[in-house]
């Protein structure tokens, strides 16, 4: 019994190990690259949250999607300027890129 347990939790630590190693791997991949990374989530996100500030602004939308728009392309801009660690500008990068598509699409 105490055996099944012991791999249960080992197959339980390995399927999480193996979904967190391509998480990792593409981190590791984009710290070798990580000024490169700044530029682009900076030039991209930027361009997006405009973009999404034009649909908003465009449509006499409500107040607070402007100000989740800039929050959202404000934090990923203050991430890579204030060079954080590689998984806080990717994690920013990727919040503002949904969020900012999102409302993209609500105000379509």
């Amino acid at each position: 019994m105490a055996t099944t347990v012991q791999n249960s939790t080992y197959h339980a630590s390995v399927v999480s190990t193996s979904k967190l190693g391509v998480y990792s791997a593409l981190i590791e991949k984009l710290h070798f690259n990580y000024y490169g990374l700044i530029s682009m989530t900076i030039l991209i996100g930027s361009c997006l949250g405009g973009l999404t500030a034009m649909f908003i602004l465009k449509n006499d939308a409500a107040i607070w999607q402007l100000a989740l728009c800039m929050a959202v392309s404000m934090t990923n801009n203050v991430a890579a300027i204030g060079q954080a660690p590689t998984k806080w500008v990717l994690n920013s990068f990727v919040i503002g890129i949904l969020v900012n598509t999102l409302l993209i699409l609500i105000n379509m």
